[in-house]
């Protein structure tokens, strides 16, 4: 359907769609009037200014006046926890201790890739290689363009 957008039933067949947008340009514009455009939901100035500063201690929140301008008045006391901050000091369980430990260098490797990062570095690189010895515990880095070059880095 030239530049239409369609919606129909589960199970049902084309004949019986119906147009709820059509392509303008580059864009596709819904007909209709929505019932709900947003839901709001009111936040605390103090909740919302926790949040913008990285979840800053509530108490240290009334102090930023002394050092930025244009914040509004904020007080010490908070309602509730917040959510994010709750989740921040959970604890993961740790590994179990293993009894077995390599006997001499380059015996056992432990090694983990990481990427494709977001950003490319300067050097053209999205992706880096960890490699740590077992024994020693020497770790080595190795930053790349592609996943393929792992194995070529664990051989140098």
């Amino acid at each position: 359907m030239n530049g239409k957008v369609l919606i129909w039933p589960k199970g049902s067949s084309m004949e019986s769609a119906g147009v709820i947008g059509v392509r303008e340009g580059g864009l596709y514009r819904f007909l209709g009037k929505p019932v709900q455009a947003l839901v709001h939901d009111s936040v605390s100035l103090n909740s919302l200014w926790h949040r913008r500063y990285a979840h800053i201690h509530y108490r240290a929140l009334p102090s930023l006046r002394k050092v930025v301008t244009g914040l509004p008045e904020l007080q010490v006391e908070h309602d509730g926890i917040c959510r994010g901050c709750a989740l921040g000091k959970n604890a993961n369980k740790s590994f179990p201790s293993s009894s077995s430990r390599s006997k001499g260098t380059l015996d056992l490797i432990h090694s983990d890739v990481c990427g494709p990062m977001t950003v490319t570095s300067l050097s053209g690189n999205r992706y880096y290689v960890i490699f740590i010895d077992d024994f020693s515990r020497k770790t080595w880095i190795y930053f790349m363009k592609t996943k393929d070059e792992v194995f070529n880095k664990f051989r140098e």
